[in-house]
């Protein structure tokens, strides 16, 4: 029995990373102060939006008219304090916000806290039908968007990510042995084979070399003779225990996938080893160009009708088309196809820009256990049920959802390590 593990951009978050759309936002308008802090032209445009000073002002440099019309100096300012100046004065400078969409992810931004992009592109995708001239202005506008989020997570990823981010606590979590209380109901035959076939091999073939650092190997066979003795085991086999009974020293995964959305790679600082599979399903920063940014939900009626236009360029940031460009989700295919296997959820919110995939993990027949770790805020609440509410979105057969998905009772909290913790310890 495997083990699949999602990695979401809330895992990055439980590192301390900054990698929320909202931070990535913050980071570019950042950079556009840093620019009118020290360019020599009259006119900056990066094809989202553009600052030209007026002809009256008669200054080609911006450090002279941070100086001369307002009387400050640029190093007495923020660099969002000085794009803000330029943002508000019409009488120095021109202002223009050339791109709808990146006009609307700042609004919300401002006014919700949040944003999904992914989610936004394709709701202003589907009101682009029939207007060709929108559609090409939307799909370049969120190229540029996407080409700025890999430099922005480069640059987090060669300044942030490193060996040091390892928490032990998450480490064991992603080792840890199956717990019977998890299992589905429909899983049970899977399961007794499962305890059958661990309990009856003697020689403990199946990838128990993997787990060496916790000594599974030793203890396993102390278990397994112990179990021998037992006069219920003998007559009536071990899936008769209780599995609150069963010896979790022999109830560790064969393989673990981790089945990384994000672009990062702190998911790949916490095992190197041919029993422990990296799938970088979105690509990776190393390949800029296997990035997959966009939108998807095939199973959506308006998504239907945009398959039935003749034109591409609907089609271009869909995710379900860009797999094919990899063989990352023939592997997971392949994973999901070889075996049983339990899913636990560290960070990912399973919302709909993902459903197409999640639906084939989670409806799969060899899924036995769908588990979500939760996020606990400051207030102390925590988004267990938020999880949940988005996984019943990724189900056609609700009653099978219920099934597989652990109830909250048998969940735990994904830890959350801070930089300053890591230092500590």
């Amino acid at each position: 029995m495997n083990r699949i593990i999602i990695v979401g951009n809330g895992f990055d978050l439980a590192h301390g990373l900054k990698t929320k759309y909202e931070d990535f936002i913050n980071w570019y308008w950042d950079k556009w102060g840093q620019r009118l802090r020290s360019c020599g032209v009259k006119s900056i445009s990066d094809g989202l939006c553009s600052f030209v000073l007026k002809d009256e002002v008669g200054l080609a440099g911006w450090y002279l008219v941070w100086s001369y019309h307002y009387g400050v100096y640029p190093a007495n300012l923020t660099d969002r304090q000085l794009l803000e100046q330029a943002k508000k004065d019409d009488k120095v400078c021109d202002y223009k916000m050339y791109s709808t969409f990146f006009s609307k992810i700042c609004n919300s931004i401002e006014t919700k806290g949040w944003v999904d992009i992914e989610a936004d592109y394709y709701r202003m995708l589907v009101e682009c039908k029939g207007k060709k001239d929108e559609l090409e202005r939307l799909n370049k506008d969120f190229a540029v968007i996407q080409d700025l989020l890999v430099k922005y997570l480069k640059e987090i990823q060669k300044n942030e990510i490193n060996k040091e981010l390892v928490c032990d606590d998450i480490k064991s979590k992603m080792l840890a042995p199956f717990v019977a209380k998890d299992i589905s109901v429909e899983a049970k035959d899977k399961w007794n084979d499962f305890l059958k076939r661990r309990y009856n091999d003697d020689n403990l073939k199946y990838n128990i070399e993997f787990y060496k650092p916790l000594d599974a190997v030793k203890r396993a066979k102390t278990v397994r003779k112990s179990l021998a003795n037992d006069g219920q085991i003998r007559a009536m086999g071990i899936e008769t225990i209780p599995g609150e009974f069963l010896p979790p020293d022999m109830l560790y995964p064969d393989c673990v996938m981790l089945l990384n959305f994000n672009y990062t790679n702190t998911a790949d600082l916490y095992f190197d080893d041919e029993y422990f599979i990296i799938n970088h399903i979105h690509g990776d920063l190393s390949l800029p160009e296997s990035v997959i940014f966009g939108y998807g939900d095939e199973s959506d009626d308006e998504y239907k009708k945009l398959q039935k236009i003749n034109d591409n360029e609907y089609l271009r940031h869909i995710k379900t088309n860009r797999y094919l460009e990899t063989p990352n989700y023939r592997d997971l295919l392949s994973f999901i196809d070889s075996a049983p296997f339990q899913v636990c959820i560290m960070g990912h919110s399973c919302g709909l820009s993902d459903k197409t995939l999640l639906n084939t993990l989670f409806e799969h027949k060899n899924c036995v256990s769908i588990k979500p770790y939760y996020y606990v805020n400051e207030q102390g609440k925590d988004n267990y049920l938020d999880i949940v509410q988005n996984i019943s979105r990724n189900f056609t057969n609700p009653q099978l959802m219920r099934d597989r998905v652990v109830n909250k009772t048998y969940c735990e909290e994904l830890p959350q390590v801070t930089r300053k913790q890591k230092e500590e310890e």
